[in-house]
């Protein structure tokens, strides 16, 4: 498994660290427990952090899955912390193929994107 999830009820945000390069395996298992995560939420808001992954985001096959799957699960808003300035980059490539660049947003510190998730659209 190359990522931790949990959800923070306190806060109604789903927590999701990569620990390495995610593949199509993680991706398949990821994608129902986000759903099931939200179910009966009234946000669906993930923080990702991505610190812990120095090597890359999502495999060629991992895209096309989240590219495949992720509209399903209708999250309103993403804010990843910890990436590097080429981990953005392509963090930014892979939000953009799966149609969800424009829910994005990256921050240098934990609390800046957890402020934002919160604030009203």
């Amino acid at each position: 498994m190359n990522y931790e999830m949990r959800f923070d009820e306190k806060r109604g945000v789903l927590y999701v660290k990569t620990l390495a390069m995610l593949e199509k395996a993680d991706v398949d298992e990821i994608l129902p427990k986000v759903a099931e995560c939200f179910e009966g939420k009234e946000h669906r808001y993930i923080l990702g952090d991505l610190s812990q992954n120095p090597s890359g985001l999502l495999s060629k096959d991992a895209r096309n899955a989240f590219k495949e799957n992720a509209k399903y699960l209708d999250v309103e808003k993403i804010a990843i912390i910890g990436a590097n300035p080429s981990i953005r980059m392509i963090a930014k490539i892979a939000l953009t193929i799966m149609g969800s660049s424009n829910i994005a947003k990256f921050f240098k510190t934990e609390d800046e994107a957890l402020a934002w998730l919160k604030e009203e659209k």
